[in-house]
């Protein structure tokens, strides 16, 4: 027992020991990026954290082509020092040009059987090319543009408009019979990079966008979420701008059983505080709260009729209305779904609920 006691022990420290051992020994990724060059190779860029004291934050980008995404770590790890691995992985970038004109299948058929992965890890699309968002400065010096995109993500999805995404949560909504997924956008304005929507996929590749606008009524619709931010103009004489900060919001579906007159209804729920008010007036009396609530209401129905047409004209379904539509009706085949989607009658009701001001004015 005294021996087995022992040995328990000497595991952490044998551990520690190898670990400094097995980091300088390999390239370990933290972020891969991937463009489509004019010959249709692809371009594969790994972010490398240099693990050496006094240099945190400090990183190196390996980078290399061949004509499938699978073989570009193969190719960077014969030009490099130690061979690459990608078991710290925490973000995949894809070019727009790539993922429209190549199927998301065959991009992450390599990523879902690669055993290094996990399939937490975050997929993103750049808008325009993945080396310049690689190659430019985080604002945040002491970590490296892999960690600071993750982060960037993350931030978005806790606390901002951006809905739960990673690898696992793509592949489950795309592989379906006629799957639509989603994934977050980004953008490099002045040389930094900022989230710029989310990118729409129907079948397999890229068709559409969400605009950051949009972004707060997409989560509402997507899932239940506790925090975002809604800024919307009242209809007074100055056209104030409000900021509502959202402490609960989320949508539930009531979906119609007739197969002549397909119908769903879509119930919007939004408990929030006025953030921030630009009217010179009191904005914190009940009859001002009712005004702004009723306002919201449809400002935010409006927006999320316009967003429901243009999914229907495109025949996509991010928010998985198709589920819901199978779970009342169990006969539904994707065929049926198709020529009943673009013409079916989808009602938007929104209730808003100011619960506090705080306001900034």
């Amino acid at each position: 027992m005294r021996k087995l006691f022992l040995v328990i022990l000497a595991l952490p420290l044998l551990c520690n020991c190898a670990e400094p051992r097995v980091v300088d020994e390999v390239n370990m990724s933290q972020a891969i990026g991937y463009d489509i060059l004019k010959n249709d190779n692809v371009e594969g860029m790994f972010v490398i954290p240099i693990f050496q004291q006094d240099m945190m934050g400090k990183y190196q980008i390996l980078s290399g082509t061949s004509t499938t995404t699978s073989d570009v770590q193969a190719v960077v790890s014969k030009k490099a020092d130690k061979p690459v691995l990608l078991g710290q992985t925490r973000i995949i970038l894809f070019s727009e040009k790539m993922v429209r004109e190549i199927g998301m299948t065959e991009l992450t058929d390599y990523l879902y059987r690669e055993p290094q992965l996990g399939n937490r890890v975050i997929l993103a699309i750049v808008e325009g090319k993945v080396k310049n968002v690689i190659n430019s400065k985080p604002s945040n010096k002491n970590v490296n543009i892999g960690i600071f995109l993750s982060g960037l993500i993350n931030q978005q999805i806790e606390t901002g408009n951006g809905p739960d995404t990673n690898l696992h949560l793509f592949l489950r909504n795309s592989l379906e019979d006629g799957g639509d997924s989603f994934l977050p956008l980004f953008k490099l304005i002045n040389n930094e990079v900022s989230v710029s929507g989310a990118a729409l996929f129907h079948e397999n590749k890229m068709v559409s966008k969400v605009p950051t606008d949009d972004m707060f009524i997409f989560k509402t619709l997507v899932q239940h979420h506790r925090r975002g931010i809604y800024k919307f103009k009242l209809k007074d004489k100055r056209k104030s701008d409000i900021v509502v900060e959202s402490i609960r919001s989320g949508s539930s579906y009531e979906v119609s059983s007739s197969e002549r007159n397909p119908s769903i209804t879509i119930k919007i729920k939004i408990k929030g505080q006025i953030k921030e008010s630009m009217r010179s007036e009191n904005v914190t009396n009940r009859k001002m709260i009712k005004k702004i609530e009723k306002e919201m209401e449809a400002d935010i129905t409006k927006q999320a009729n316009r967003l429901m047409k243009d999914f229907q004209e495109k025949s996509l379904d991010p928010i998985g209305l198709k589920e819901k539509y199978h779970a009342k009706n169990k006969k539904l085949t994707y065929e049926h779904w198709k020529k009943i989607y673009p013409t079916m009658d989808i009602n938007i009701e929104t209730k808003v609920n100011i619960t506090q001001t705080g306001v900034s004015e």
